[in-house]
């Protein structure tokens, strides 16, 4: 094999495992949420604000894009204790569905 060769070989042995060690997305990464969703999640006329969640989003790795008691939407997981989520985070369930909740989330607006 050549000097140039092994070279190559040798880069694209470093390349392919840069990019595979980049593979897990950041936790809690935003994802937008279509106007009908937000719309049918919007409170009536009491000005509450409601939570959201999107079981089958294509932008979220494990499917979950959730906008918690108003919060930006992120992307999230399922759970079933607090143990299977990020660090500062919660679980938390809606309608059902038990789900990883950033702390920001669940913290009261203002604090």
């Amino acid at each position: 094999m050549t000097r140039a060769m092994q070279l190559l070989l040798t880069i694209g042995t470093l390349g392919a495992l840069g990019v595979a060690g980049c593979e897990d997305p950041a936790d809690f990464e935003s994802c937008p949420l279509s106007q009908s969703i937000v719309e049918a999640c919007q409170a009536d006329d009491t000005n509450s604000v409601l939570t959201c969640v999107v079981g089958d989003h294509p932008m979220c790795e494990e499917s979950i894009c959730a906008s918690w008691e108003g919060s930006e939407p992120f992307c999230s997981r399922a759970c079933q204790t607090v143990a299977d989520c990020p660090a500062d985070s919660t679980c938390e369930q809606h309608l059902g569905t038990q789900l990883c909740v950033p702390a920001s989330a669940t913290s009261p607006v203002g604090s």
